[in-house]
């Protein structure tokens, strides 16, 4: 009896030891999706744990959806085949995600290392790589080896035989199998019906969250939930990457030309910020102030605890003519965006870089809103 016991405990301990260097897990599937795993098969069903090396593979009217520890979200399509060539995240600049596709299609929604360490994310392709500045997107690699890759959100950089490409919020860049490279902007109607092609349809119910977020629930998929996160215990909202993006394309070319026409001074924001990653003296949450002169276009940012009499960091912007816009740090070698949202663009969300004595010490994201006449 004892030496089945201690038999139990040492299956039990190996168990235990190889999920504790998890890197994703499965939140959804549906048809027949295996893991290839050290020569072995081992079906994969919802909360089953992803490990560095691990392949995912997806047969015909098959899907799958895993998501990573830094809430990177991957979307697999039908007859695909997706690996997890190296991952590593840990909060730090030193987090790495690379994957690869032999085939299929993915889509993506980056998550913390798309920020913290946009360089060290990408996906191979036999015929390219895929490398992000914290941005949503879709890659389908055909069978006769050329390749699509769809822009949904940030911007994306494709290389090619030694040479980058830069694809922007809204166009796809297709390669063919004699590497030809062509770039264009897409429509609405292409993205459904890529998505549809290589995706399928997929029936779901929307509840609201208590933020009011629209929450997607997949009746048609796993019956357990879509939304289950690294541990099991905070809901994550999956979007719907192809419409989401449409409609933040949309918004942007016409807050462009809006903003284009402001002739106002100082037009105020008021908000909050927190910090996703924090090493330095920075306070993890606080008060946010931007300052904007349309007329002249420039823009200030403050950001700290407004109790005390100073900001703790102060950004500067210029060239403010379009619906996202850059700041560097006053002093050191920080920066931060802006985003315009809402019908007049009186709504801004951004992200930050703050350094201390030229190092990155803490990123973070802000919302403001104004409730001033916008003209």
């Amino acid at each position: 009896m004892k030496t089945i016991n201690r038999l139990f405990l040492f299956i039990l301990f190996l168990h235990i030891n190889l999920y504790a260097n998890y890197v994703a897990t499965v939140t959804a599937t549906k048809g027949n999706v295996t893991i290839l795993r050290d020569n072995s098969l081992i079906k994969a069903t919802t909360g089953i744990k992803l490990l560095n090396k691990d392949s995912i593979k997806t047969a015909q009217n098959s899907k799958a959806q895993i998501i990573f520890q830094d809430e990177t979200i991957v979307s697999i399509g039908k007859n695909s085949l997706f690996s997890i060539k190296e991952y590593l995240f840990d909060d730090t600049e030193a987090s790495t995600a690379r994957f690869g596709m032999i085939g299929g299609a993915m889509r993506t929604i980056t998550g913390k290392i798309g920020k913290i360490a946009p360089e060290k994310f990408s996906v191979s392709t036999k015929t390219a790589t895929i490398g992000i500045r914290g941005t949503n997107f879709t890659i389908v690699v055909n069978d006769v080896g050329s390749l699509e890759a769809y822009c949904t959100y940030g911007e994306i950089s494709v290389s090619v035989n030694g040479v980058n490409y830069s694809v922007l919020q809204g166009f796809f860049i297709t390669i063919d199998k004699k590497n030809n490279v062509v770039q264009k902007e897409f429509s609405a109607e292409k993205l459904k019906g890529m998505k549809k092609k290589h995706f399928g349809t997929t029936k779901h119910n929307q509840s609201k969250t208590s933020k009011g977020v629209e929450r997607v629930n997949n009746d048609s998929m796993d019956d357990k939930q879509l939304n289950l996160t690294i541990n099991d215990t905070t809901s994550v909202v999956i979007k719907d990457v192809s419409e989401e993006s449409e409609k933040a394309l949309q918004q942007s070319k016409t807050l462009n030309a809006t903003i284009n026409k402001y002739n106002m001074e100082n037009v105020t924001y008021f908000g909050a910020y927190s910090t996703l990653t924090n090493s330095g003296n920075l306070d993890n949450n606080g008060d946010v102030k931007l300052s904007i002169n349309f007329a002249q276009d420039s823009a200030i940012l403050k950001m700290g605890n407004f109790k005390n009499p100073n900001p703790t960091v102060i950004y500067r912007f210029e060239n403010v003519n379009k619906s996202e816009i850059d700041g560097h740090q006053e002093g050191d070698i920080g920066d931060a965006r802006a985003v315009f949202y809402g019908t007049t663009g009186n709504i801004v969300n951004g992200d930050f870089k703050y350094a201390q004595d030229r190092v990155i010490t803490a990123t973070g994201e802000y919302s403001a809103k104004t409730f001033e006449t916008l003209h």
